[in-house]
């Protein structure tokens, strides 16, 4: 009753004290229900009877949208969604990473938006993945971001075709900064690099873009003072590459790997200026390859430096490769004398040449045998 009175005085007068004193009372209520409470027991049962969730699923996935009391909007999305050519899979796939997509307004936000996204090409399950992987963007405006940034897409590619599948792979970049990426654009220009090297750059690695511009800032100036290689280099661009999403974290875990393997600074530096792209590898990666070629084959840090083999995938490529060497050794049949690593960097159709088709009479069963080993 203190709370009451207290809280009455403040509210000037008895009339105002009973009313808020009420007003405070049925809100509290277990007989009072709320529009959101309503909601609540709505959408759980719209899910699992309109598009199949389970009972777990449909509860979780309400549960995150609880702010929304519609229950007219979510089956006017959905209609809309199959009127864009989604299938009920797509859409409970949708629906499921971001259940918020059932509350979104047709006519104002989902329709002008995901038909920007057919005009370059994206419908049915690439729309679908664009939706459940990054539907973020939708809360982002439609001529302050989503317009934009296709036009500045089309710009660097010159066609839908490349637009579409950078979206595809890469849906977060609907909400990225136009301006960011504009200024980035920009700076590689700055740096000397061709447009037809920014367009290659973009289309493997679209996400870097949505870096501040600083980010490339500090790693042109990791590449020129720490790796020795200047912006006139033809490698310099490769060494952007290879850095340009990589932490300083995970640089140092890198160098950390090469370390334990007997690498020594100076050559871990020489093998960046040689083979920038072996820092895109995991550390897992690099770890077992270095066991393997070190290890087992027996290369050094000198040998590997200069060379691509930590390139070439050990599954598919090499240990079937040296699984056919080993087999016509132990058959003692005469094959021509090339090194491990010309083997290994010989093309498909030269290593058949050379190592397959002569001897498909006296060993049948090898040819088979290793197309299977690399999966074809």
């Amino acid at each position: 009753m203190m709370f009451v009175q207290t809280f009455g005085r403040r509210c000037n007068g008895g009339h105002r004290e009973r009313e808020v004193f009420f007003s405070f009372f049925i809100s509290r209520s277990p007989y009072s229900t709320t529009a959101a409470e309503a909601s609540t027991a709505f959408l759980p049962e719209y899910l699992a009877g309109t598009l199949g969730f389970s009972r777990e699923e449909s509860i979780s996935a309400a549960a995150k949208v609880t702010c929304y009391t519609s229950t007219t909007k979510p089956a006017l999305v959905v209609d809309y969604l199959k009127r864009m050519g989604l299938d009920l899979t797509q859409i409970r796939k949708c629906v499921s990473r971001y259940p918020k997509l059932l509350y979104f307004d047709v006519d104002k936000n989902l329709d002008p938006k995901l038909q920007c996204l057919q005009e370059v090409g994206l419908s049915g399950s690439d729309l679908a993945d664009v939706i459940a992987r990054g539907a973020q963007f939708l809360e982002r405006g439609l001529d302050t971001n989503l317009k934009p940034n296709l036009a500045f897409l089309k710009l660097v590619f010159g066609n839908n075709e490349d637009v579409r599948k950078t979206i595809k792979n890469y849906p977060a970049m609907l909400r990225t900064s136009c301006q960011i990426m504009q200024d980035n654009v920009s700076y590689f220009q700055k740096l000397g690099f061709s447009n037809e090297k920014i367009k290659w750059y973009i289309s493997r690695k679209p996400m870097a873009l949505r870096f501040p511009l600083q980010w490339f800032e500090e790693r042109v100036h990791m590449l020129e003072k720490d790796f020795g290689i200047p912006r006139e280099s033809p490698m310099f661009f490769y060494g952007m590459y290879a850095i340009a999403s990589a932490s300083k974290l995970s640089m140092e875990k890198k160098f950390a790997v090469f370390r334990s393997f007997g690498w020594a600074d100076s050559d871990i530096i020489t093998m960046f200026q040689h083979q920038p792209f072996y820092f895109t590898l995991s550390e897992a990666n690099l770890q077992k390859k270095l066991d393997y070629f070190m290890n087992k084959v027996g290369y050094t840090p000198d040998f590997l430096s200069t060379r691509s083999a930590l390139t070439y995938s050990l599954e598919k490529r090499v240990l079937p490769r040296v699984y056919v060497l080993n087999t016509l050794k132990e058959k003692k049949l005469s094959v021509k004398n090339h090194c491990l690593y010309s083997i290994i960097c010989f093309t498909e159709a030269k290593f058949e040449k050379l190592f397959l088709l002569p001897y498909k009479d006296a060993v049948p069963e090898l040819y088979g045998s290793y197309k299977s080993r690399v999966g074809r």
